[in-house]
């Protein structure tokens, strides 16, 4: 045996006894966590078990990781929520939970950027890249793994450079211009790891030196390492890497097409079931399965098959738990599809019934040419004269009814027309920007207090995108044919002030006085939610537009037995050639608009809702600024 292959066993059997000593670590760990008064380092424990625990049993690393989370929320420890947030992504990634993943390893690299952390920076950019990796966007994997790189090396953390370098070689190995450098990167790690002893680098980088040395055509070597790494890491409990090990010799022995490979696959999943990475095996436990019902084995294949139901169920709960929000936006994009297919098979019925229309018009200006010559021929000038006028009749009676009935084609038009644009902007961008709130941020962009507020910013939109959708139906609903407007008497005061209270966090953030000059017990006779969406509206426009420190005005005024209600803000006021058709449909995608102002279809609803309601809406400029929305209604019969 050759000096490096002495060298090689010496170092895998100390790395066995340095793997006890880990789970020692776990153990000691665990029993000091009841002596520990101080929160923040007993949040720091719980982040060390869960490192530990992550190459070993991958559920335990994530309840430990989730527990410093909570804890480290609670007490505002910035240090252990930064720490939480790569674990918590290191056990999505392995569950595997690429999109959770990403979500975590973004919002880490914010925190740690913004605390100084360039460890913290290291890692996070690392995990990224690999997710891009992942994700066969080998450009912005490269962009990624390259900046961790240069973080590391400006902050001497040679450590960390190593992990940093396997997954550069990760990423490059299979470029053969970048190979060259891949292998020299792949060097550097493994002595980077043997310095500083790092266990679970040394084990990790034997495995892509095998694959180095099958590349070599040194195919027994590999296998010699991989088996060695297999045994030393499945002895100390390490059974991500045993796992790694054991589907990189299934890859080698089919390549050489050798029987050994199913026997790889099944330890392969024994140690994934061991350690809780069966949603990594999915495929391989899929084709046990079929293999076992090929060879008649079947108790295996029932173990097989309750396995992969396992694993299937464990990613619904996961996307179940985990991605409400990815889920409600892929549902709005398959519902606006539907809307779209269906308006599009309305307009080719429409083109088609029309088509039908002139056809047979000419059929019938053909054959009434014909009668007519015939009667011509056979009778004399009054019985054409009369049998002409009843054709011309029978004729305007057939247009009348093609008119209404393209009419009513064309009101069904509008109405899915209407449906769909209010989709598309007024529901689905509240989703966008939630989307790009949590998106990745830029370098040095935010603080700790910034992307906390930017985290309730998202909280707030989440909550407006559902008040939108419970609108929409509202509104749909009256669309349809059957719907009945009830009114009821409420006290306006209450019905202004719950409307200031949901939009509050608005006010808020621009420092706007909201004054009511609303008399006592003013009353208004309406429907209740239609009313508060014009409230809403009004209110969330004279916000938009106001300037900071602002002052809106909210009026209530009787006269000539009408109720007359106002919000007055100090804003840029409405650009005149809109002013005209705020209200009118079909005025909102040509016309230029105030800045900021989204489709505008709000309005056109609230002048729906007081139509229904037997009012006026209105909106005028201020004669010195901004700009006044005001609706009027029949005076109630009772007061308060």
């Amino acid at each position: 045996m050759s000096c490096l292959r002495r060298m090689g066993l010496c170092a895998l059997l100390f790395i066995s006894r340095t793997l006890c000593a880990q789970h020692n670590d776990i153990v000691a760990i665990k029993h000091a966590l009841p002596r520990l008064t101080d929160s923040a380092d007993y949040a720091d424990a719980l982040n060390r078990i869960s490192s530990l625990y992550l190459p070993q049993q991958l559920d335990s690393s994530g309840a430990y990781a989730r527990r410093a989370n909570e804890l480290s929320e609670r007490i505002h420890y910035s240090k252990g929520q930064r720490d939480a947030l790569r674990g918590m992504g290191r056990y999505y990634a392995l569950r595997p939970h690429r999109y959770l993943s990403f979500l975590f390893y973004d919002n880490a690299l914010a925190a740690c950027r913004a605390a100084g952390d360039s460890a913290g920076v290291t890692v996070s950019l690392m995990n990224i890249g690999t997710f891009y990796q992942y994700q066969q966007k080998h450009a912005e994997a490269q962009h990624y793994i390259n900046k961790a790189l240069k973080v590391a090396w400006d902050a001497g953390l040679d450590s960390l450079r190593a992990w940093v370098l396997v997954s550069y070689y990760l990423i490059n190995e299979s470029d053969s211009t970048a190979l060259p450098v891949a292998q020299k990167a792949l060097k550097q790690a493994i002595n980077l790891t043997h310095r500083y002893n790092d266990v679970p680098g040394i084990l990790y980088t034997h495995l892509f030196a095998a694959h180095e040395q099958l590349r070599a055509g040194e195919t027994r070597k590999a296998e010699e390492t991989l088996k060695e790494v297999m045994a030393a890491a499945g002895s100390a409990g390490f059974n991500y890497i045993a796992m790694y090990a054991c589907m990189q010799l299934t890859g080698y022995c089919i390549w050489q097409r050798k029987a050994d490979s199913l026997l790889y696959q099944r330890k392969s999943v024994d140690y994934a079931v061991a350690g809780g990475y069966t949603g990594l095996m999915l495929p391989v436990i899929t084709g046990l399965y079929n293999t076992c019902l090929q060879l008649r084995d079947t108790p295996n294949a029932n173990g097989y098959s309750r396995l992969a139901l396992g694993v299937m169920q464990q990613q619904q709960e996961d996307m179940l738990a985990g991605e409400a929000d990815y889920l409600s936006y892929a549902f709005g994009d398959e519902w606006l599809d539907s809307l779209r297919l269906q308006h599009h098979s309305q307009r080719e019925q429409l083109a088609s019934n029309k088509a039908a229309n002139h056809f047979w018009y000419y059929q019938l200006l053909i054959i009434a040419g014909i009668a007519i010559l015939l009667i011509i021929l056979l009778t004399y000038y009054v019985r054409a004269h009369r049998l002409s006028r009843k054709n011309a009749a029978s004729m305007a009676t057939l247009q009348e009814e093609i008119r209404l009935g393209n009419k009513a084609l064309q009101d069904s038009d509008d109405f899915k027309n209407k449906l769909i644009s209010m989709i598309a902007h007024d529901f689905r961008t509240p989703l966008y920007n939630i989307v790009n709130i949590t998106g990745f941020i830029d370098e040095k962009a935010l603080t700790v207090t910034d992307a906390a507020s930017m985290i309730v910013q998202v909280e707030h939109t989440a909550s407006d995108t559902l008040v939108i959708f419970e609108e929409i139906l509202r509104w749909i609903r009256t669309q349809l044919s059957g719907f009945v407007y009830h009114s009821k008497i409420f006290l306006l005061e209450e019905m202004i002030n719950a409307t200031a209270n949901a939009l509050q966090h608005l006010l808020a953030a621009k420092d706007i006085r909201l004054s009511i000059d609303i008399p006592a017990g003013t009353t208004v006779q309406a429907d209740y939610e239609m009313l508060q969406f014009i409230h809403r509206n009004f209110l969330h426009n004279a916000v938009k537009f106001s300037p900071d420190y602002g002052v809106i005005t909210i009026k209530a005024i009787r006269k000539n037995n009408w109720l007359t209600v106002s919000f007055i803000d100090e804003g840029s006021g409405i650009d005149a050639a809109v002013l005209p058709h705020l209200f009118n449909w079909g005025s909102h995608t040509s016309e230029p608009e105030r800045a900021g102002k989204g489709a505008g279809l709000a309005l056109i609803i609230c002048k729906d809702f007081i139509d229904k309601m037997n009012g006026k809406i209105k909106a005028e400029n201020n004669y010195e600024e901004g700009s006044t929305f005001y609706y009027q209604l029949p005076e109630s019969p009772e007061t308060a």
